[in-house]
């Protein structure tokens, strides 16, 4: 028999059903572990003997081709097994580094979040709310359905240090800027009017180095640029400012 603690509470492993029985005795094994109930003992594909501590629906069962048709899934003291015909349940703690995780490789799932290259259908789910402007715990509890807003902030919060999540908001964010008409010839132009029509010497200063910026002749450095963005560009103006921006008149075209 093994043992593991969790938050202070003993969970026990058995190698066989008489080791349970010799422990247990009056407490009856489900054979069949895919029909177990939470709180029940199972038999597990290796033949040990485990505790059900949960069992539940898979949030987003499409992510994965793996996750297609399964009935859920339950976590032991060893790992999360999926409920799938040819699913098996081991009670091998080697082969589990990460008990939360389906995955018999992950040890750390913010190690994995960070070494991903591609977004995932919840990363982009979150990166189109964050776009949308409703905050980034409110943003990852609509995209990965997680109920508490602290863990959602934090979670959010490394989400937007991954250089995949920020480019998919980038990606957004330029999109959206298009639509509005908002584009590197119109931030350009508002910046020279700026500098051509204000008469506080402080907002010429200030646009000619915003200028100098974007045309990259302060030496600012491509990381720098990145985050700037399209928005970046005004970041230190007030809006009476940009209002007193003129901008100038296009010359009209000729109707033939």
């Amino acid at each position: 028999m093994r043992v593991k603690r969790i938050k202070g509470i003993e969970h026990c492993v058995y190698k066989d059903i008489d080791e349970f029985k010799e422990y247990n005795p009056d407490t009856n094994v489900q054979f069949n572990w895919r029909d177990s109930h939470e709180g029940q003992w199972v038999l597990a594909d290796d033949l040990g003997v485990i505790q059900i501590l949960r069992k539940a629906k898979l949030k987003h069962p499409n992510d994965s081709e793996n996750y297609k048709n399964a009935d859920g899934y339950v976590r032991t003291v060893v790992g999360t097994f999926i409920i799938k015909d040819n699913s098996y349940m081991d009670t091998d703690f080697k082969k589990h580094p990460n008990r939360y995780t389906f995955s018999t490789n992950i040890k750390n799932t913010r190690d994995n979040i960070k070494k991903r290259d591609k977004t995932t259908k919840k990363e982009r789910a979150f990166s189109a709310n964050v776009i949308s402007g409703i905050g980034i715990a409110k943003s990852y509890m609509d995209a990965f359905t997680e109920d508490n807003h602290d863990k959602a902030r934090r979670k959010g919060l490394v989400l937007l240090k991954q250089d995949r999540v920020i480019k998919e908001i980038e990606k957004g964010a330029l999109d959206v800027a298009k639509g509005l008409g908002i584009d590197h010839e119109y931030v350009l132009r508002t910046l020279k009017c700026l500098v051509d029509n204000s008469d506080d010497e402080n907002i010429k200063l200030q646009s000619v180095k915003e200028l100098g910026k974007v045309v990259g002749t302060l030496g600012t450095t491509t990381i720098k640029q990145r985050e700037m963005g399209v928005f970046g560009m005004f970041d230190g103006f007030d809006p009476e400012i940009l209002d007193s921006a003129k901008r100038e008149a296009l010359p009209a075209e000729k109707v033939e």
